[in-house]
């Protein structure tokens, strides 16, 4: 293998492990190194150990990265759960400069304190948009796809429009810092929308459990009835510990029957997220003074030309946007109302 193959194998290698959370400590392609792998990684690539060697000459390395080895097996199934990234930026659109503090006014409510703007700025904000596979399985299946939008920088969703649909748009080049970050926040707001779209599904759901349920517990109750019921004339009666007997094996089996049911029917939700768009567009940055009795704070609010208002503000508590904030009495801390 020549050694411009192999450059190229050791930087894919690299970058594959790395992106599905492995250490990797391999500095040169002609030499072994060593990775660290999380436990289900090593499973994936056949490890022993979660600590294995990596090289391009198999006879040194216990994971080979060569064309003549098992490399492109283990390789494409960790590009399986790995997203595809597309970096892009957006440039002219309008941005708002005039009667920026009226309109600061307009977009916020402060239940229990002040706002003064401070200072404004025209900025480039890169955007992280998520796409994700949704799946619930149960006693049926459910799947989806979702997208969630957000600011980096303040940890917001928003309703922002597909960036692959805007006009303006230009291919560029980014570097993979704070993807893990948002991947996780983006992840929490899609298990709502989850909650949200798979309503249907999830009542649907629950409506055959508990009619199956019903069924259940009709029929054991027959046998209940059954197990009670006195001979017929000309017979001797069993005895009261015998009929207590029986009784209790039919709960028992009704129990485990019910068991077997909840578990059939239980819920398990998997996002796996299979697209990041990556978009700089320029906003406008507003920097405002937050007022609590003698607490000060500085504070930035973003204008976004795309939604063609100002973003909403992350509630420190629960991390969900909101328009409408409380402040808190020394770190001057937004809240939103469900949380102040």
């Amino acid at each position: 293998m020549s050694v411009g193959i192999q450059d190229r194998l050791h930087r894919f290698a690299t970058d594959v492990l790395q992106r599905r959370g492995a250490l990797v400590d391999w500095e040169r392609a002609e030499l072994p190194g060593s990775v660290l792998l999380p436990p289900e990684l090593a499973g994936a690539v056949g490890a022993d150990d979660e600590v294995a060697t990596v090289g391009c000459n198999l006879a040194e390395a216990q994971l080979g990265v060569n064309l003549a080895g098992d490399f492109l097996d283990w390789s494409g199934g960790l590009l399986g759960g790995v997203p595809r990234i597309g970096s892009f930026h957006a440039g002219e659109l309008y941005l708002k400069r005039k009667g920026l503090s009226e309109a600061v006014q307009r977009a916020f409510t402060w239940l229990n304190g002040k706002a003064r703007l401070h200072d404004s700025r025209q900025l480039t904000v890169e955007y992280h948009t998520w796409w994700f596979h949704a799946a619930v399985t149960s006693e049926d299946r459910w799947e989806s796809r979702l997208a969630v939008s957000l600011n980096p920088r303040t940890g917001v969703p928003l309703p922002l429009p597909d960036p692959l649909e805007l006009w303006s748009l230009e291919a560029r080049s980014a570097d993979a810092s704070g993807e893990l970050a948002t991947c996780q926040t983006a992840m929490r707001f899609a298990r709502d929308e989850v909650l949200r779209i798979g309503r249907d599904f999830f009542a649907r759901m629950d409506g055959r459990r508990q009619r199956d349920q019903k069924r259940i517990e009709e029929y054991y109750g027959a046998l209940l009835g059954e197990a009670g019921r006195r001979k017929r004339r000309g017979r001797v009666e069993d005895d009261p510990e015998k009929i207590a007997a029986k009784k209790r094996a039919v709960r028992l089996e009704l129990q485990r029957k019910l068991d077997e049911l909840n578990e059939r029917y239980a819920m398990q939700v998997v996002l796996t997220p299979i697209l990041l768009v990556r978009t700089t567009i320029p906003v406008m940055a507003v920097d405002l003074t937050l007022m609590r009795k003698k607490a000060r704070r500085r504070f930035t609010v973003y204008w976004n030309p795309l939604l063609k208002q100002f973003e909403p503000i992350r509630c420190d508590r629960c991390g969900r946007p909101t328009h409408a904030a409380a402040l808190t009495n020394e770190s001057v801390d937004p809240l939103c109302p469900a949380c102040a």
